[in-house]
């Protein structure tokens, strides 16, 4: 992960896992981070509000999506495939400070599902993709 990581970008990483436990999924997928960004405040939380994806509305479109399963007895979730790659491409943000509005563009720039989920809640994701690339090169 890169090593200029700040504080929201590391809990949001960190408290993930307990998203996907919320939901009894076995593994942790990018939706569960844009979970978590939504939930905490951030710059990035803040730009999903002002853009009308609330986490109340995002945790109940995603709980309705599938039947609840099990609850999960692992101790540790596992990284999803898709998850890794998105911690995979964090990799590249080494030398730039990494925010929670980092992990969020890599998370619409990589994982449909949650795009998916983001437009089920009503957000413009192409003009919200705009919104953010903005902030970020403001940043």
């Amino acid at each position: 992960m890169p090593e200029l990581m700040s504080e929201d970008a590391i809990r949001d990483l960190a408290r993930c896992a307990g998203e996907a436990r919320s939901l009894h999924h076995h593994e942790v997928f990018p939706v569960h981070v844009l979970l978590c960004i939504a939930h905490h405040e951030s710059d990035a939380s803040s730009l999903l509000a002002a853009a009308g994806a609330e986490y109340p509305a995002l945790h109940a479109a995603l709980a309705a999506r599938q039947p609840a399963g099990k609850p999960s007895t692992k101790r540790e979730l596992s990284w999803s495939i898709s998850m890794e790659h998105i911690l995979q491409l964090s990799q590249s943000y080494t030398k730039k400070y990494f925010t929670s509005g980092h992990l969020l563009a890599l998370i619409l720039d990589n994982d449909e599902d949650s795009v998916t989920l983001l437009r089920e809640c009503g957000l413009n994701v192409p003009e919200f993709r705009a919104t953010l690339a903005q902030h970020l090169g403001d940043a």
